[in-house]
């Protein structure tokens, strides 16, 4: 189960999965967002019902609207919805409500902070 469950409202949190997969093209990322099914009925034998919300390069990442953060519970999620997907890195993204969307919170654990630091600098960060 994604990061998204407990979302208020299924519209807003479909609105800020889009925001934030537009600020990273915007970033010139690609993003790709994993399409929700309308009906339970479409959910059934659908291969992106326990995808993460947006897939990026080598991270999977799960997108929150709630106003209440829990970001423990939500990492946790969506690291086992990185796993899942077979991505090496779990993140969330918490929106921040009335803030722009690029002031929201990105959230991972160390160690993938770490990992991702080496795949940017495979021969080592410099001084």
């Amino acid at each position: 189960m994604t990061a998204s469950h407990g979302n208020r409202n299924r519209a807003t949190h479909r609105a800020v999965v889009d925001l934030v997969a537009t600020y990273f093209e915007h970033e010139n990322i690609p993003a790709t967002v994993a399409m929700r099914p309308r009906k339970i009925s479409e959910a059934l034998g659908s291969e992106d019902f326990l995808a993460p919300d947006i897939k990026i390069p080598g991270v999977a990442v799960s997108v929150t609207s709630r106003l209440r953060h829990r970001l423990s519970d939500d990492l946790d999620a969506a690291t086992r919805t990185a796993a899942l997907a077979g991505a090496p890195v779990g993140a969330i993204v918490q929106w921040r409500g009335e803030r722009s969307i690029g002031e929201s919170y990105a959230v991972l654990r160390l160690s993938d902070l770490a990992a991702l630091v080496r795949a940017a600098y495979p021969d080592g960060c410099a001084p």
